[in-house]
């Protein structure tokens, strides 16, 4: 019996969503006002994981993650030798890419540019509001 790559993508999804839980529990627990519902309810879930150190940490957020990772690879390897169409398509795409680099290269530096800028400035409004207290010391050692 041979699945097909939408019951493989289910799958997959399944597999990643207990870490997108975990990462999305971290981020709702860090917006404002910190004790609104959306972040005690993050909180209990951060809390939960570190609580189960070796269910949380080894199995949810390593090993189901890396299984579809896994899975997911050999999928694409599997569905890349039967699909002439997806060969095709691939190699265009590698070809347009490789071709328009500078551009793409920008485009990238850009998002990324503007991720750190987001954070950084996210630290700044949670310093200037007194959610943080600078931990004394962590940069003179």
């Amino acid at each position: 019996m041979s699945f097909t790559n939408d019951v493989i993508a289910a799958c997959a999804l399944a597999l990643v969503g207990p870490a997108v839980l975990f990462v999305a529990a971290l981020f709702v627990r860090q917006v404002p006002p910190t004790g609104s519902e959306p972040a005690r309810t993050a909180e209990r879930i951060v809390r939960w994981y570190a609580a189960h150190p070796q269910f949380g940490l080894w199995v949810l957020l390593f090993l189901l993650p890396l299984s579809a990772f896994v899975i997911g690879i050999a999928a694409l390897l599997r569905t890349w030798g039967e699909n002439p169409q997806l060969q095709h398509y691939t190699w265009r795409a590698f070809e347009e890419t490789l071709e328009h680099w500078p551009a793409m290269s920008l485009g990238g530096a850009t998002l990324l540019s503007m991720g750190v800028l987001v954070m950084i400035t996210a630290h700044i409004f949670a310093y200037s509001r007194g959610l943080r207290p600078p931990s004394r010391g962590s940069l003179n050692r």
